[in-house]
């Protein structure tokens, strides 16, 4: 009730932020209440001023295509859930009359599957939360710590998609280094730490779950008062085995350090398929001997959540 007691001398002008935040403050009970509806007002604020910005481009890159041999076929609206909120924007479906083909120029431009319905960082979010436990527990976090609200088989499909994306990419990087005639120049450190662990994940179906081989390499840790973070952290996942897990992991490696002059720690329960000698062979273009630390409670979903990665 108090904050319905204060009286300002002169009221913010309508039509204003000042005014919607004035209003709430008249109307709301309390400040848990109140600060819970400036996040509604500040998500719906960043989700309308995005879709405009949208909306706007879309004109733009209209404009542009009808100067080519485009012609319009029709306007229509798209919406994109975003971490903040869900975001509508309008869009233009044009024809190449070269090519005979339709496309959308600004999903284009940004990158949007046909199909899509969730920002890259959402899926990347869910794939994240789903690696350290069922896909349910994904969901509740997901929806008490962000405006994002999805079903538990939502989430299967979209870790489904980030995992075969990523594998396709690492598999890729194995591939080039495999023919590759010498190793490519990559950042110099002078410490690199790695971590690997097996995560059962639980799918939609009873007494079905898969195991995703997971592991991190980072550079050590920065500190933001009480807040700490990991330095440059690269994330594997894979489904496809331990083996190829570890080949991914050494191509990844490769392919963004030179490792030659920089010491390695690592750090694992030291099960099966993740001991001192596979993290002694994914980490060999060191000279120097890799440190491994074992630890039987270690889990790097745990080291994930924790530094905030």
């Amino acid at each position: 009730m108090l904050l319905r007691q204060i009286h300002f001398r002169k009221r913010p002008p309508h039509g204003t932020y000042y005014s919607k935040i004035y209003e709430l403050i008249k109307d709301t009970d309390d400040l848990i209440k109140f600060e819970e509806q400036v996040e509604v007002l500040m998500h719906d604020t960043f989700t309308d001023l995005i879709g405009e910005a949208f909306t706007h481009l879309n004109k733009v890159m209209k404009k542009r295509s009808q100067k080519k041999d485009h012609t319009v076929e029709r306007n229509d609206q798209r919406t994109i859930q975003f971490s903040f909120g869900p975001v509508t924007y309008n869009r233009t479906l044009l024809k190449d009359r070269d090519q005979d083909k339709y496309f959308y120029p600004l999903d284009k431009w940004l990158g949007f599957r046909k199909y899509q319905w969730h920002s890259p960082l959402v899926e990347v979010k869910v794939a994240e939360l789903a690696s350290q436990g069922s896909y349910r527990e994904a969901t509740r976090i997901l929806s008490e710590s962000t405006p994002v609200d999805m079903s538990h088989t939502t989430v299967g499909t979209i870790i489904k998609r980030v995992e075969k994306a990523q594998e396709e990419a690492d598999k890729e990087l194995v591939d080039e280094l495999d023919i590759a005639a010498t190793l490519p120049e990559g950042k110099k450190v002078d410490f690199l730490y790695s971590e690997a662990d097996g995560v059962f994940v639980r799918g939609t179906k009873k007494r079905k779950h898969h195991e995703v081989y997971h592991g991190i390499t980072y550079e050590g840790w920065s500190k933001n008062g009480e807040r700490v973070s990991l330095v440059n952290p690269r994330v594997i996942l894979t489904t496809l085995g331990v083996s190829e897990f570890w080949k991914e992991m050494q191509a990844s490696s490769t392919y963004k350090y030179s490792l030659e002059d920089t010491q390695i720690i690592t750090n694992s329960d030291g099960g099966s398929g993740y001991s001192a000698e596979r993290f002694q062979e994914a980490f060999s273009q060191s000279n120097y001997p890799v440190l491994n630390q074992f630890n039987e409670f270690h889990n790097t979903g745990f080291v994930q959540h924790r530094y905030n990665i």
